[in-house]
């Protein structure tokens, strides 16, 4: 079963694929590509076998190629309808943007409560009454269904996707929807992704709490990377070596290869993987989004800090383990570097 972050992966490289074919070029490395997606190199490498497509070692991928596979795996080989509701500003913006973009994804139906509107064709999609919405999306058999109206309207048209046979919706509204088990939801918020980036551009440039970078903690950082020298450990063996509290399970039997300690989201998305462990001062639903795109095993909250139920059942969800430090991030660091320094000296063979 492939994850959806895979999905949501492969999306974003054929954008940067289609872009990078518009300015002339004909062949990309993995090391070229995940720079540009915010991945590591083995990552990219990892999505691309799961869809059965492999590049050369000495010229890397073949772009034309490549969109090529990554449009047969995420469009199928049939098209599919999509039906929208709201066609003010926002829903018009994206009707536009889709317009003739993907041929295996149309927007067929739009529907509005504007007299205006209804019965009339907007970027060459029909625009029907809300009041019709259930009826014309089952006649369809439309699937997918994208939400733009106001946040009290929201659930509503919700309730009659989904009646008429919606199975999958994403939704600009901000507000949480209740959907039967089996109905997916995409929430793409923009009011909270705008306060998340002006929260962080508040911020001073310079963190009271040791990060990459910062004189006290880089030190016991690098020293950590050379000590751990490509091996790894279970997070619960880790968690258990150096004190700290499992808030949440996540994957049993996650490895961490690798340690990672600060606050920078921006950071994070640079030096993240599948194996490594984050170090933070911040606790955060955008901390926890990032993990998930980036597939983090661990996050372990220091200070003592204890993560509210919100971060816990989205931690949970996306299989990342909780932990918390009762102390902050350098002597956590710390904790770490003089478990497997121990570790080193003990086993014969090795440097101490």
């Amino acid at each position: 079963m492939v994850s959806r972050k895979t999905v949501a992966r492969m999306s974003l490289y054929r954008r940067l694929l289609i872009s990078l074919r518009a300015a002339g070029t004909t062949h990309v490395y993995s090391h070229q590509l995940a720079k540009l997606a915010e991945v590591t190199a083995a990552q990219v490498r990892r999505d691309f076998m799961a869809i059965g497509y492999s590049g050369s070692p000495t010229r890397g991928y073949e772009v034309d190629q490549c969109i090529d596979s990554i449009g047969k795996f995420l469009d199928g080989t049939r098209r599919q309808d999509v039906a929208i509701v709201g066609v003010g500003r926002l829903g018009r913006a994206v009707l536009a943007h889709f317009a003739g973009r993907r041929p295996k994804l149309a927007i067929v139906a739009a529907f509005d409560t504007d007299p205006d509107k209804v019965d009339t064709t907007i970027d060459g999609c029909r625009c029907f009454a809300v009041d019709d919405c259930e009826a014309i999306v089952h006649d369809l058999g439309i699937r997918i269904g994208i939400i733009a109206v106001p946040s009290a309207a929201a659930q509503d048209v919700a309730d009659r996707l989904v009646r008429g046979g919606v199975r999958s919706i994403v939704s600009f509204a901000s507000t949480p929807l209740h959907v039967p088990d089996g109905v997916t939801v995409d929430d793409m918020d923009i009011t909270a992704a705008l306060e998340t980036a002006a929260f962080f551009a508040r911020q001073a440039p310079a963190s009271s709490v040791a990060a990459p970078g910062d004189a006290e903690a880089d030190p016991v950082l690098k020293q950590l990377d050379s000590l751990l020298g490509g091996a790894s450990v279970r997070v619960e063996e880790l968690a258990e070596r150096i004190g700290v509290r499992a808030i949440s399970q996540g994957a049993a039997g996650r490895q961490i290869a690798r340690i990672y300690a600060g606050d920078r989201v921006s950071d994070l998305l640079n030096q993240a993987s599948d194996t490594t462990l984050l170090i933070t001062n911040l606790m955060s639903l955008q901390m926890i989004r990032v993990a998930e795109l980036m597939d983090v095993p661990a996050i372990c909250f220091v200070n003592g800090i204890e993560p509210d139920t919100e971060i816990i059942d989205r931690a949970d969800a996306a299989g990342t383990t909780l932990l918390v430090s009762p102390i902050g991030v350098f002597e956590t660091c710390g904790l770490i570097y003089q478990s497997f320094a121990k570790e080193r000296a003990q086993t014969p063979g090795l440097p101490a």
